[in-house]
This record gives C-alpha cells, sequence and structure tokens, in this order.
C-alpha cells in the first residue's frame, strides 16, 4: 500500500491510500512455527522513494498488510512500514 499525505496545516491535509499488489502467498494453513519465506517482484509495481515531511507538505508511506486466516476462519491483521529507497548508481 501507498500512503501519500499532503497540503499545508494539520487543518487542509489530505490522505490518498492506494492499494498497489495483491499476493496470495499459499493455500491452507501452515504447522504451528512454520515460517513461510516469500519473495515479492516489484517489476511491474510504479514506486517512489518513501518521503517523510517534505517541507511540511508531503509524505509518502510504504506498507505491507499482512491478512492470516485460520482453519477456524479467523482472520489476524499485521501492517508494516516499509522504507523504499533508491540505490546510487
Amino acid at each position: 500500500m501507498r500512503k501519500e499525505t499532503f497540503g499545508t496545516g494539520s487543518n487542509t491535509s489530505k490522505t490518498e491510500t492506494e492499494t498497489l499488489v495483491k499476493y496470495e502467498v499459499m493455500d491452507g494453513c501452515p504447522a504451528q512455527g512454520e515460517q513461510v519465506p516469500i519473495r515479492m517482484y516489484m517489476n511491474g509495481v510504479q514506486l517512489t522513494p518513501s518521503y517523510k515531511n517534505i517541507h511540511n507538505r508531503l509524505s509518502v508511506k510504504y506498507s505491507i498488510n499482512l491478512i492470516l486466516v485460520d482453519e477456524e476462519d479467523r482472520k489476524y491483521f499485521k501492517q508494516t512500514e516499509i522504507i523504499i529507497y533508491r540505490k546510487p548508481v
């Protein structure tokens, strides 16, 4: 997910949230304590670097939302912010 916050002052700032990609990692339940490594290919996604509070007008943040569904259809949610940067050439 990409979250862009823009505007001046606390009263006029706006936030736009966009879901960039959705993946289904596995079908079925992992055993308790099992780790499931994943690799996400982001070539087809248009990304910009993360920005924090540029001139008190713009912030761009990215996050990964993880939803786990157990055997009894209970859902568990976790959201983690990630930082994207450009590698100097």
